[in-house]
């Protein structure tokens, strides 16, 4: 019967939904918000390059000491070796922001070069968590070259262009999307690993009711996370996916890093170990310089962060599963038309 049929949305209902998309859309420029996101990825990106570049203009004696922890013997590379921090660091950070072209991609060039040194500099290759997020931050980099690189094939009096120009940027985004997820890859194997590990041996190893639940959780979470590096890797999703990873590493950084600052601050007499730097091992400090490490991971993570956020500006490029299913949907749309 008629009067069983669900009756759809008024006129009035409708005209109002209208009114108010149309309003949406006048207020809100989607190229606004994508070049607004572009500045934003961008600022976050360079912040702890920027960051380490006035610590070492503002603290250049305790950078000069760092340097003869680290291992090199020559006093003049003591002051060298942060001469060049700050150099490469600045300009390449400039660069970057004030630079959408050859001086981008120059900056680019410059802060990668800073991410393969950085860790040896400062004597920290075995430090395993700082060199994936750093190489996580080089993905991000990379993504944002492929997208300068991309635009100078558009603008053929800057460089070379056609297919195989446009192959290149590419390849160089395709790599970065792998480096991208080498932080939460690691993770993810981590959480595995203690997952593993806690397993029961025997019959009467087995944890209780808490133990069960916390190895569930592990083992949920890194399946969860491996998942999304798969998603990003192969570029499937991959905005959407990059976009989830950097609220959390943002939620992260906020709540947890920013929280331990305030709280070392707060504890100023105290000492406390010093934790995720490679060869101070069981060495205790004062709370200003714990808080001053602290701090430089918070700007770190915000770079992850900005890395992230350079896929969700500029897409997993060429060869991804998103972009060869958007070329598939072309092809049989035009096809379609010629036919018809």
């Amino acid at each position: 019967p008629n009067w069983r049929r669900r009756a759809g949305p008024s006129p009035l209902l409708r005209s109002m939904l209208e009114r108010y998309k149309v309003t949406v859309e006048e207020r809100v420029n989607l190229k606004h918000v994508h070049r607004r996101l572009q500045v934003v990825a961008k600022l976050l990106i360079v912040a702890t390059f920027v960051e380490d570049a006035l610590r070492v203009l503002f603290t250049f004696g305790v950078q000069q000491q760092s340097m003869e922890i680290a291992g090199w013997t020559s006093p003049a590379l003591h002051t060298l070796l942060p001469l060049l921090s700050l150099a490469v660091q600045s300009c390449g950070a400039l660069l970057v922001l004030a630079s959408s072209g050859v001086g981008g991609e120059v900056g680019c060039y410059l802060l990668l070069g800073w991410c393969v040194w950085h860790p040896f500099m400062y004597g920290q290759a075995g430090n395993r968590e700082f060199v994936l997020e750093t190489a996580t931050i080089s993905g991000g980099l990379l993504i944002l070259l492929s997208h300068l690189l991309l635009l100078r094939t558009k603008a053929p009096l800057l460089g070379e262009s056609g297919p195989g120009a446009v192959g290149t940027p590419a390849r160089v985004q395709a790599v970065g999307r792998v480096l991208l997820v080498s932080f939460f890859l690691s993770f993810a194997l981590s959480l595995a690993h203690s997952w593993a590990v806690s397993l029961p041996l025997g019959a009467g190893d087995g944890p209780g009711v808490w133990g069960r639940g916390t190895q569930a959780v592990e083992l949920v979470l890194s399946l969860l996370v491996l998942s999304l590096c798969g998603l990003v890797v192969l570029g499937m999703k991959s905005r959407h996916v990059a976009l989830l990873l950097a609220a959390a590493v943002f939620a992260a950084a906020v709540s947890v890093t920013a929280a331990n600052v305030v709280t070392l601050l707060l504890h100023s007499s105290d000492t406390f170990p010093v934790e995720d730097t490679a060869g101070m091992e069981g060495v205790e400090a004062d709370a200003a310089t714990i808080a001053d490490h602290q701090r430089y991971f918070f700007f770190q993570q915000l770079s992850t962060v900005g890395a992230l956020l350079q896929l969700v500006a500029h897409g997993p490029g060429q060869f991804s599963v998103d972009e060869a299913d958007a070329e598939s949907i072309t092809i049989t749309s035009i096809t379609s038309k010629g036919a018809d």
